[in-house]
């Protein structure tokens, strides 16, 4: 069974919501501060946003059976689509640590300035 319309809309603007929200946080950071104590705070806030993100994936691989039988028991999706979303749960955990490791730790930018020398 497929996700209700109404559902992908929902996230699709709690998302919209929420990135405005911080957009308008970040350009009222600018407005009473000058861009480099932005900056220095955003590195400041870097361990902290990298431990969330680990946590959230945490959590993803912990409730994922749990979340998949709840799904089930409501009648959101059947026996068969269970146990293929239950048998995908660690390709969801990698892609989520690859997503982490290349965009949010510059995974690549690092490997590409060690391959040539620069230091970063």
């Amino acid at each position: 069974m497929a996700v209700p319309r109404s559902g992908v809309l929902g996230l699709s603007l709690l998302a919209v919501v929420l990135a405005a929200g911080v957009g308008v946080l970040l350009w009222q950071a600018i407005e009473l501060s000058s861009v480099a104590q932005v900056a220095a705070r955003i590195d400041e806030l870097k361990p902290v946003a990298t431990g969330i993100r680990l946590a959230f994936i945490g959590l993803v691989a912990a409730l994922w059976p749990w979340l998949i039988g709840l799904a089930h028991r409501a009648g959101r999706i059947g026996e068969d689509k269970r146990v293929d979303l239950l048998a995908h749960r660690w390709r969801l955990v990698g892609w989520l640590l690859a997503i982490e490791l290349v965009l949010a730790q510059d995974l690549l930018g690092r490997f590409l300035a060690a391959t040539t020398g620069a230091v970063r």
